[in-house]
């Protein structure tokens, strides 16, 4: 009994003591602030291409103007819709959009080339290491702009549906729909979205088995870290006199750091889980 202990406290050390080394390593220090960075960077994108098709369909952008007043400041607002789509032509705007979500998703690429050095693998070709870290980078942010508007801001949505003047119908079903989000079913969300992301990250396909226990710990930690986000922008932040107009941008960052460390946490679990089980296996020797 007692040497099952010993041992089993000796395997507990020795993942502890290589997890806390691969968290050390230089690439995984540096990628949650190039992480944040690119997905804030990322985001403003994004709203450019609901504003854009707001604007060929003739949609009024206003409801998605007054959300974004009302749970930021009407200056993040204008920053991120205040652009004329006037004398934008279809193939000029698409490759503007296309730029943007280039340059971020350099934060992505960094995931692919941290998970890869990590894991032990070799980076695939640029084009093709560049081509996934786009598509990454879209899956994170929506996953970040569905989080904004279900578990961060769902019950604010939920008000403002309620003061705009549209279909009782429609305006019972909107609502309907974000209290069912509003929970375990946006965790499953989140939890999936984030497993795919560290699935497909590295140049070759880690075991499921490895990966759930990273998903697992960033999907919890990402909603404890929401909705203490949620709580603080609701009832206590007042920090405009540090930052004045930036406040709401500066916090948002702030948020996205906290979501970008607890995910590479996440990536040196995988790492050192994966490496656990093929040692257990006797693919590796310690």
């Amino acid at each position: 009994m007692k040497k099952r202990i010993l041992k089993a406290k000796k395997e507990v050390n020795y993942f502890i003591d290589n997890f806390i080394n691969v968290l050390r390593r230089p690439e995984m220090v540096i990628l949650p602030g190039n992480l944040a960075f690119s997905f804030v960077l990322a985001i403003i994108p994004l709203f450019s291409l609901i504003s854009y098709g707001a604007s060929i369909l003739n949609l009024s952008v206003d409801y998605l103007y007054n959300f974004l007043a009302h749970s930021f400041s009407t200056d993040i607002a204008d920053i991120i819709l205040g652009v004329s789509f006037d004398n934008a032509t279809g193939i000029s705007f698409f490759l503007t959009v296309l730029i943007g979500f280039y340059v971020a998703s350099n934060g992505a690429d960094s995931i692919i080339t941290a998970s890869n050095a990590i894991y032990g693998f070799d980076n695939s070709s640029w084009l093709k290491r560049r081509i996934k870290a786009i598509g990454m980078s879209i899956l994170i942010v929506i996953l970040l702009v569905f989080m904004l508007i279900v578990p961060v801001f769902g019950n604010t949505i939920i008000n403002l549906v309620q003061e705009v003047n549209l279909n009782a119908l429609v305006q019972q079903r909107i609502i309907m729909i974000f209290k069912l989000l509003i929970g375990p079913i946006s965790w499953l969300i989140m939890f999936a979205i984030i497993k795919i992301i560290y699935k497909i990250a590295p140049s070759k396909k880690p075991k499921n088995r490895s990966i759930n226990y990273g998903a697992l710990f960033t999907t919890v930690g990402w909603i404890i870290g929401t909705e203490v986000y949620s709580l603080y922008i609701t009832y206590y932040a007042n920090y405009s006199y540090l930052y004045g107009s930036l406040a709401s941008i500066v916090v948002l960052m702030i948020w996205i750091y906290a979501l970008s460390f607890i995910f590479t946490v996440g990536i040196a679990l995988n790492s050192q889980k994966d490496q656990d089980n093929l040692l257990k296996t006797g693919t590796i020797k310690k």
